[in-house]
């Protein structure tokens, strides 16, 4: 015999059943409509994005020619040909201080280091530098490189203020890349006899290269896209008097400067000034574009490497096994 209760002398499991049928129908709802709320962020960005990128390659598109791209400019014809070198020169010069002192970091943050007051004020400076804005380390860049260490307004002094300003988020990303790697490696290493060093070389670093590539990617497009640093160190350099040079020591502009030359500063004199700023901006973009999809592919064959994942078949390639 169902039990009786005060809600209108109904059953309790009829009250119970309504209760639940009622809260499981406004959880639904709920979950439908936070999903719905994600997906339109997730559509959102995409669209902004896209956006972004078809409204600098519409605007830029249209000045690229093999002048444009591969010549210095004069004062009649724009050209970002020592602008594209500089900025390679500078991302390659910078990388090359941030990467190997940057990892090294890292795998003294997470492998290393043990948990101290020692420990604690070097990942609390990390943060710290991490939040410094690039205008400052572009003053500190100007008062050490330039004036007490003597290297003046140079490639070389630009790629070093720019490798201080990075250094904190290659060493934040590459230690959370790092730590990401389970535990298990490093158990099963040292059981086999592995040393330290050698469980770090031989298993961590391995397994975490793909997020040490996300570090470098980060990195990377941080190096390109800045332009107070190297104002203040490296200068900036009028189209015409541009040209290609491995010498650290002299003088360059990248191309985020020329952006900010032409767009902020202008060019007297210089025809379609504007149209090479927009070109300029859209090689920009694509420059970083290509960087990432170049890095995203090669870290998905890894990943699938590292996981021990075949390769997909070939489409009409699959060839049957008899006995």
């Amino acid at each position: 015999m169902a039990s009786q209760g005060l809600d209108g002398g109904r059953p309790l499991n009829e009250v119970f059943t309504g209760r639940a049928t009622r809260s499981l129908r406004r959880a639904r709802i709920v979950d439908r409509f936070a999903t719905g709320l994600m997906w339109a962020a997730a559509l959102m960005l995409v669209a902004v994005l896209f956006a972004v990128i078809a409204s600098l390659l519409i605007a830029g598109i249209p000045a690229f020619s093999p002048e444009f791209l591969f010549t210095p400019g004069t004062f009649t014809n724009p050209g970002i040909g020592p602008q594209i070198w500089c900025t390679f020169y500078v991302l390659f010069l910078t990388l090359l201080i941030v990467v190997p002192i940057g990892t090294g970091a890292a795998v003294y943050m997470s492998e290393y280091a043990r948990p101290g007051k020692l420990t604690n004020i070097i990942r609390f400076s990390t943060e710290s530098l991490a939040s410094v804005p690039s205008i400052v380390y572009g003053v500190f860049g100007s008062i050490v490189f330039l004036v007490m260490m003597g290297l003046g307004y140079s490639i070389l002094s630009g790629s070093l203020t720019l490798a201080l300003l990075n250094l904190p988020l290659m060493v934040r990303v590459a230690e959370d890349a790092i730590r990401s790697v389970p535990g298990s490696y490093r158990e099963a290493s040292l059981a086999l006899a592995g040393s330290k060093w050698e469980t770090t070389r031989k298993v961590v670093l391995p397994a975490a290269l793909p997020g040490l590539l996300t570090a470098i990617v980060l990195t990377a497009g941080r190096i390109i896209g800045e332009t107070a640093p190297l104002i203040l160190t490296m200068g900036t350099t009028i189209s015409p008097n541009a040209y290609y040079s491995l010498n650290p020591l002299s003088t360059g502009e990248t191309l985020a400067v020329h952006i900010w030359v032409i767009k902020i500063i202008g060019l007297p004199g210089v025809p379609n000034s504007q149209a090479a700023a927009d070109g300029s901006a859209a090689v920009l973009l694509l420059m970083v574009l290509v960087i990432n999809i170049f890095v995203a592919y090669f870290n998905t064959r890894l990943e699938r490497r590292l996981r021990g994942a075949a390769p997909p078949p070939r489409a009409g390639g699959s060839k049957k096994v008899g006995t």
